[in-house]
């Protein structure tokens, strides 16, 4: 059984994935949002459709505010999850992802030394992966 996680933006989605032991999480894809949260719930599903019937668990970036209080955007993720639960029996869990995209931005910066042209185009399953491999870590799964 695998766990995916999902970086949820405005624009782009960032998909992350584990190996089927649950030890290392994969950048899997990226998905872009689209006009509603039924389309874009769709288009994360077809995304996954060759793994479905393998994932245990999606984890969903919630980010919060550095003082640990519900933004903006949390409040937005939080309803497009009302959606997408809909979609599918997956369990669906909440994880504090602060700072995940400015690590990973932070990451293909100085690592890869990538412009912001390419960074942009490969941060959001990186952001994801992070995510993924931090609730690997925390939960011992």
């Amino acid at each position: 059984m695998r766990v995916v996680a999902i970086d949820y933006g405005l624009v782009r989605i960032g998909v992350a994935i584990t190996d089927n032991l649950k030890l290392i999480a994969y950048p899997f894809k990226t998905v872009q949002t689209a006009k509603n949260f039924e389309k874009t719930s769709q288009n994360i599903l077809d995304a996954l459709k060759e793994h479905l019937n393998e994932i245990e668990t999606i984890i969903i970036g919630l980010p919060l505010s550095l003082k640990g209080s519900m933004s903006q955007m949390a409040t937005e993720i939080q309803k497009f999850v009302e959606v997408l639960k809909t979609k599918t029996t997956i369990p669906i869990k909440f994880c504090d992802e602060r700072l995940t995209s400015v690590m990973a931005e932070r990451h293909l910066k100085d690592n890869l030394k990538l412009n912001r042209k390419k960074r942009s185009k490969i941060i959001d399953p990186i952001a994801a992966t992070i995510l993924l491999q931090d609730y690997i870590q925390i939960y011992n799964i």
